[in-house]
């Protein structure tokens, strides 16, 4: 071998990582806990490039990587287990990706103000278990509304609701009053799993329970049935409901994980506002800006009417960088209507 091409192999073999196809690894606990934060291309990218060693990383379920402890003690406590096992049924699991799917373009908003608030990440999944992450759902009572579920005579301090406005309507607004409310409630129990229980059957009823209990936890309550059984089931579904999606890939499921990201921003994450003082009507104003209706509905769904409230200030929510041009179409409309009287 001539000297050129002995110091041509050798820089080869030195620098072989630059030039040869990238190798696959085993999964290390690093890469298990990064995965259920990533979105589905990020992890198929990813996936591609691991192999497992089955002995180490295989669940019970089927499924790998390392799990991952909620923010949220319990768990893998047998009362869960029931609604884990609801869950992770065929027509369960389809259940739960329609509606995280669906409240994607909210759960974004919602995971960055609990990371703004230092609150638990497990609260993001309260709106599975109140509303299917629907911001209009209203049940068969007709007392509660909204994404978080709020009744009216629990929204002083917290939302508006009048002729015009319902704020419980608002996911936005209405994610901001429960995080404040479920703060309060964590203030006055100083435990989380008791602060939720109270943010379903009220705080109450919950501090009324406490005093019967020898045990100042919520599972002694649920155990001596203290709380109403719609509040003991409450906590063991959210907990199923939290641990099976954020610890997806051990429960052997694909669910969507509404990682904020390039690929997955939504134009309900960032918008303008613009103030009003008249009645302006959603249609007109969409159709004078040329855009979808359906985008300024959304946006603005605590109008009970899709009309702003006349002779009250109000921040009407706009896609983001269109403030100027919905500035110009509320005069245009105000000039119109100022011509025909």
């Amino acid at each position: 071998m001539t000297l050129p091409a002995a110091l041509l192999l050798i820089f080869l073999c030195a620098f072989r990582p630059a030039f040869a196809t990238q190798e696959k690894k085993f999964l290390t606990k690093k890469d298990a806990q990064g995965f259920g934060g990533q979105n589905e291309a990020a992890r198929k990218t990813k996936s591609q490039n691991l192999e497992f060693a089955p002995e180490e990383f295989i669940s019970p379920y089927g499924g790998y990587g390392f799990y991952s402890e909620l923010d949220l003690q319990d768990a893998q406590r047998p009362e869960v287990e029931p609604y884990k096992k609801r869950w992770l049924s065929p027509w369960g699991i389809a259940e739960l990706k329609t509606i995280l799917e669906n409240g994607e373009k909210y759960r974004h908003y919602v995971k960055r103000r609990l990371i703004e608030e230092a609150l638990p990440s497990c609260i993001e999944f309260i709106p599975v278990i109140e509303s299917s992450y629907k911001p209009l759902a209203k049940p068969a009572s007709g007392k509660s509304v909204g994404l978080w579920q709020f009744m009216e005579n629990s929204i002083e301090n917290y939302l508006v609701k009048n002729q015009w406005i319902d704020e419980r309507r608002d996911p936005w607004k209405s994610t901001d009053a429960a995080l404040k409310k479920l703060k309060a409630n964590y203030k006055q129990f100083g435990d989380w799993l008791l602060a939720i229980a109270a943010y379903n059957c009220g705080a109450g009823a919950v501090k009324r329970a406490l005093k019967k209990s020898e045990q100042k936890n919520f599972w002694s309550l649920a155990r001596d049935k203290l709380i109403p059984d719609h509040a003991i089931a409450y906590i063991p579904n959210l907990l199923a409901v939290s641990d099976i999606t954020q610890n997806s890939f051990w429960y052997n499921v694909e669910l969507p994980q509404a990682f904020y990201d390039a690929e997955t921003y939504s134009p309900y994450d960032d918008f303008d506002e613009l103030e009003t003082t008249k009645s302006v009507s959603l249609r007109a104003l969409a159709l004078e800006m040329r855009v979808d209706p359906k985008i300024l509905i959304e946006l603005n769904p605590a109008l009970i009417y899709e009309i702003t409230p006349p002779n009250q200030k109000y921040r009407l929510r706009l896609p983001q960088g269109t403030k100027e041009s919905a500035a110009f179409a509320v005069f245009s409309l105000e000039q119109r209507l100022m011509d025909k009287e």
